[in-house]
């Protein structure tokens, strides 16, 4: 099998459910091992929020990041873009409900997600980067890439 069309495959799995969810179930055992101490009941309340989560921003995260992504007019904007996005997303949101949950190890929770979540988001951008070519840097009149962007969502 070709490199491009791998590529492509691992994409197409990264933007699915079903790699969304296979991504919130290794958080969701991290989880609930920090959590042992505090009892069942609360481990796994914590495990299981943590797993819906994540799949939610597994599955939401890449879309956000895709539309970060095309806003870049060069491949470093894209970078900043998709990646400050989808962890302004992530961090946003987990922090919101494990205070709400309260979880009692909130920092040791989160601390295990932060390399991997560096390394997904890069990674992802990555992918992008090599399966969806930057339009606004192959357009040879620059429009402004929130209008292109508005223009998209609304077709």
């Amino acid at each position: 099998m070709s490199a491009p069309r791998l590529l492509s495959r691992l994409r197409r799995l990264v933007d699915s459910v079903v790699g969304a969810i296979l991504g919130g179930a290794v958080y969701g055992a991290w989880v609930l091992y920090v959590n042992w101490d505090a009892g069942l009941r609360i481990a796994g309340t914590a495990a299981a929020a943590h797993w819906a989560m994540s799949t939610l921003l597994t599955y939401c995260g890449t879309g956000l990041m895709r539309r970060c992504y095309r806003l870049g007019s060069r491949p470093l904007e894209a970078i900043l873009f998709a990646c400050g996005g989808g962890l302004t997303l992530t961090y946003a949101l987990l922090i919101s409900v494990h205070l709400a949950i309260g979880t009692p190890h909130l920092a040791l929770t989160l601390a295990a997600g932060v390399v991997p979540n560096l390394v997904f988001c890069i990674s992802y951008v990555s992918l992008l980067l090599r399966t969806e070519p930057l339009r606004a840097a192959q357009s040879i009149n620059r429009e402004d890439p929130l209008e292109a962007l508005s223009n998209e969502s609304a077709s």
